[in-house]
């Protein structure tokens, strides 16, 4: 007798299966013939996992409708794929780490949250709106290897940090400002692709006491926004840097009292994702280090900060969600008796 393939076998091979020929229609997608102008947004579930427009829909109106299709078909197997790879990762322990997302810790947006703030655009990019009071508290620069201005930096206690202070901490509607946006429009004027010398004086001449910015960002290229908890210190940090840097540059204070690694003084744990990270680079010849990741993931949509909850935080908060677990568990089962007894 023919044994029949277990229900994890059966889910990998229809995730591939699925992805493969997402890849295919995608690539029809591309060759599919495009007027040059941006495509409508995309849903916020394909940003989350980082993919972006294929290409716009336009040419003439024969292909326009062949286009359309392509993209139909291809967005659906891609949200078939990622379904079933989500389903496959809940199997594992560490799979499910990797799906989950916290419980809304101390009332932040979740991952998907932050996605709906944004409208995505072909090439992995975001754009957003913010309104920042005057005087900005930033300062703008050309792009050293390409036209455009973007934010070189952002001044401490100045306006634009205290907008993405009241965004990333008070949880006020709307979008933060992350070094390396791109301005792309100044009260609805485009200046995309434009020099400082023609978008400052936009900036220094407009009226009112606020300026909005249009601003564009590559969520899986640029830098990462990191948030360290609950000290509420902030570090814009590159993707694959050693977290410990944060400590280096007086961000955020980093304890050690081992030798190790092993002493878990200075682990963090993603608010997000539950995956833990190690700030020192400690080693030791009678036992190897932690097998725990120590530097910021290359693969992050930085459209959301990156949250790290020191030690302390991480187990006080483990603490009561497992207490709130309980007392749910001790609801329901309150419930039940009550309901049997009333029988």
């Amino acid at each position: 007798m023919t044994p029949r393939p277990s229900r994890a076998r059966l889910a990998r091979g229809f995730a591939l299966a699925a992805m493969l020929a997402a890849a295919a229609l995608g690539a029809c997608t591309f060759l599919a013939p495009a007027a040059p102008r941006v495509p409508p947004p995309s849903a916020a579930g394909r940003a989350l996992a980082g993919t972006g427009h294929a290409a716009a829909i336009g040419g003439e109106a024969p292909f326009q409708a062949a286009s359309a299709a392509w993209r139909f078909a291809g967005g659906a197997l891609v949200a078939v794929g990622a379904a079933a790879t989500a389903a496959l990762l809940r199997r594992g322990k560490r799979g499910a780490a990797a799906v989950r997302h916290a419980l809304a810790y101390e009332g932040m947006p979740s991952p998907e949250e932050w996605i709906e703030r944004v409208r995505t655009i072909e090439g992995q990019r975001a754009v957003f709106d913010v309104t920042i009071p005057k005087p900005l508290g930033l300062v703008p620069a050309n792009f050293p290897n390409r036209p455009g201005v973007g934010i070189a930096k952002i001044n401490e206690d100045g306006n634009a940090d205290k907008l993405n202070r009241r965004v990333l901490f008070d949880n006020e509607p709307g979008m933060w400002i992350l070094e390396g946006d791109e301005v792309i429009a100044v009260n609805g004027v485009t200046v995309e692709g434009k020099d400082l010398s023609e978008v400052g004086p936009l900036v220094k001449e407009s009226e009112g006491d606020s300026i909005t910015l249009t601003l564009c960002r590559a969520y899986m290229a640029g830098p990462v926004k990191v948030l360290f908890m609950p000290t509420k210190k902030v570090a814009t940090m590159k993707r694959g840097i050693e977290i410990s840097n944060a400590a280096k540059v007086g961000v955020e204070e980093v304890s050690y009292s081992c030798k190790e690694g092993w002493c878990r003084s200075c682990w963090h744990t993603d608010a997000f994702w539950g995956t833990q990270f190690r700030a020192c680079s400690a080693f030791s010849k009678k036992r190897p280090p932690p097998d725990i990741p120590r530097t910021i993931p290359m693969q992050w949509n930085n459209v959301m900060p990156m949250v790290l909850l020191n030690y302390g935080e991480s187990q006080r908060v483990a603490r009561e969600r497992r207490l709130a677990k309980e007392a749910r568990k001790a609801e329901r089962e309150k419930e039940k008796a009550e309901a049997a007894a009333g029988a």
